[in-house]
């Protein structure tokens, strides 16, 4: 499979503080890509920097083949990039915003006006053209906003927390376009919803602190937690001493506590009756299930944060 974007030990500074480092990535032609982290763990900005919006402090890389510090130009013709932050100009309309951009990367108007009737009928925006950004509700931004990214055929479709705070409909309309035109780009998503990351990408990549600490598809990942269960259970009451029983129990890997619910995580042999036992009569609930990527990315972040 043909490599899209390849990054080489790239580090990124803003004067003391490091953003990315020593961040390598290969992304596969027609793939989804994801990128997952806390906040400030450099999501956006390497997003930033392979849209060539931001400059590499070292390193070095490759879109399409061209040079990411020598051909910023074409690159960005290749590209398309939705950021968290609304970037229309304001005092054009929607429709103004659109066909601005169109001609930017050099399409014909009787061709833009074919491509942006088709998308805001398809993402039922169809109505606001003539509106300007100020006047439009967030969901509508975003729609419009991702209109734009894929307006002029790009080759790598970058998108910065495309879906949140958006509506259920409008996440859905997103990912069956993204599913829908797979194989016409190679999409970065960077996503705080874990659900949609599950759902979509090929492969999945966790930063912390600006690095890579995983990389991986879905099933690669979840290969990591293969030896573990993991255990939701919920009391009718809890009590002080639960920790010192946990914490001296030998089946027991890890846990965490909100309220009265335990999340506890063993080893697959280790039968969920015998933790139940652990607390008798005070069990309400109690779930076994394998570790989802909520739980392995947890479990990830907890285990850097402990070698730092």
């Amino acid at each position: 499979m043909a490599v899209s974007i390849t990054l080489r030990n790239i580090i990124k500074k803003y004067g003391a503080k490091t953003a990315l480092n020593n961040v390598t990535l290969g992304v596969e032609k027609g793939h989804i890509h994801a990128i997952i982290g806390t906040t400030g763990s450099g999501k956006s900005t390497l997003l930033r920097v392979i849209a060539t919006l931001s400059v590499p402090t070292l390193g070095s890389g490759y879109i399409n083949g061209l040079n990411l510090g020598a051909r910023q130009n074409q690159i960005r013709h290749q590209i398309g990039y939705m950021s968290q932050d609304s970037r229309f100009e304001e005092s054009l309309t929607l429709m103004e915003n659109l066909i601005l951009h169109g001609k930017l990367h050099g399409i014909t108007q009787a061709d833009l006006n074919n491509r942006i009737g088709g998308f805001v009928k398809r993402f039922d925006v169809a109505d606001k053209l003539s509106s300007f950004p100020s006047e439009v509700s967030y969901g509508t931004r975003r729609k419009m906003e991702f209109i734009r990214a894929v307006l002029h055929n790009p080759s790598i479709l970058l998108l910065d927390e495309p879906s949140a705070s958006l509506d259920q409909g409008c996440k859905e309309l997103m990912e069956i376009f993204l599913r829908e035109q797979k194989l016409r780009f190679t999409t970065v998503i960077v996503s705080s919803n874990i659900e949609q990351v599950e759902r979509m990408a090929d492969r999945i990549s966790i930063l912390d602190e600006g690095r890579v600490i995983a990389d991986g598809t879905l099933a690669e990942l979840k290969e990591t937690d293969r030896e573990n269960r993991i255990l939701d259970l919920t009391l009718s009451e809890t009590h002080e001493r639960d920790f010192n029983i946990l914490d001296a129990s030998a089946q027991v890997i890890s846990y965490t506590v909100q309220g009265n619910r335990y999340e506890i995580i063993t080893e697959a042999d280790v039968p969920p009756e015998t933790i139940i036992a652990l607390f008798h009569e005070r069990v309400i609930q109690a779930i076994p299930r394998l570790p989802a990527l909520a739980d392995i990315f947890k479990r990830m972040i907890k285990a850097e944060a402990m070698h730092e």
